[in-house]
């Protein structure tokens, strides 16, 4: 017990977490706070609302997406959903912004998940976003990611996991922590792109522009940045006149080959190597030093010592990518790519 109440006095925020609701069950919701959640006709729309930010995928906001995404399966007028980002891009991926001492952790829970000696082996980091993407491609409606701007590591997990990719031709779409940390976290771009594409895609970490993923078979369309929003308004309302509950059965039995030939498996198997990349004596897990710092990763110790743009910028010209616009703009201030 004693234990029990040292962690509340260390955790004093509270948030709401619940199970998605089932058909008429009484239950407290969450405050959806890092998401707007938007419902016209038959198009339910999740918006990522951190535009100063570039709309980071903390732990709390890819639970708040997930909660959304069940509400609007439950809505029985809404037939199409669309994921888009406010502001300048689509996401930057996860939160890398170094967390300083007495604030909360971004990408995960205050104390962990359930061990912090195991969640590391066990990959309980992983297994959340696994958790989390598997329920949009589970959802009985289909899922639309409208892609602008940034769309980076994470956030192209989250993309990837959608149904429909319409992204804008401009946009950046990237795996740059390839470079330094992760061999993929959920290694679903072969799925998308095939073995050639995808061995180039993550062995360079360079970005493709939105031409440049619909060659590769990433995305499902691409426009003009001015486009995009009326075109992918107008391919849901496409959509969504098919009745849900055929539109729902051609979604099952679309996932249904990949699950035969091995998606869940494969994508469980990457969990599997992550875990074992994060034992690598540089990388998100390195030891810290004796003075304090993160001893044996580059990148986090530029990014604790001078902040996480110019960590970014080291990787950047270390390694050869282009994610940075020559005015240095682009690069998201708070969100990373992991």
């Amino acid at each position: 017990m004693a234990n029990d109440n040292e962690e509340k006095k260390t955790t004093p925020h509270r948030m709401v977490k619940w199970s998605p609701p089932y058909r008429r069950e009484n239950v407290e919701e969450p405050e959806f706070d890092l998401i707007e959640i938007e419902r016209d006709g038959p198009i339910g729309r999740i918006i990522l609302n951190s535009p100063e930010k570039r709309n980071p995928l903390g732990y709390e906001r890819l639970l708040q997406i997930e909660m959304a995404a069940k509400l609007l399966e439950l809505d029985q007028e809404i037939r199409v959903i669309i994921i888009k980002g406010q502001g300048p891009c689509f996401s930057g991926g996860y939160d890398m912004t170094p967390v300083k001492k007495g604030e909360r952790q971004r990408n995960m829970p205050p104390g962990g998940y359930i061990d912090p000696a195991r969640d590391r082996l066990w990959q309980s980091y992983d297994l959340e976003h696994a958790r989390v993407y598997m329920t949009l491609f589970d959802l009985q409606k289909p899922v639309i990611a409208q892609i602008h701007g940034a769309c980076l590591a994470g956030a192209t997990e989250l993309a990837g996991f959608c149904d429909l990719r319409v992204v804008a031709d401009d946009a950046k779409i990237g795996w740059p922590v390839g470079r330094n940390w992760s061999p993929g976290n959920l290694q679903y771009i072969p799925w998308l792109v095939g073995m050639t594409r995808a061995k180039y895609y993550m062995f360079t970490c360079e970005p493709m522009n939105g031409i440049e993923a619909f060659e590769a078979h990433w995305a499902s369309e691409h426009v003009a940045a001015e486009q995009l929003e009326e075109r992918t308004e107008e391919l849901a309302q496409q959509i969504a006149l098919t009745p849900t509950d055929l539109i729902m059965m051609t979604k099952r039995s679309i996932n249904r080959q990949f699950e035969i030939m091995g998606f869940r498996t494969g994508i469980s198997a990457s969990v599997d190597l992550l875990a074992v990349a994060s034992f690598r004596e540089q990388g998100l897990y390195a030891k810290r030093s004796d003075q304090g710092g993160d001893g044996g990763d580059e990148f986090m110790e530029r990014s604790h010592r001078d902040g996480l743009k110019s960590a970014m910028k080291w990787r950047e010209e270390t390694f050869g990518n282009r994610y940075r616009d020559t005015d240095g703009d682009s690069a998201p201030p708070s969100a990373e790519e992991d």
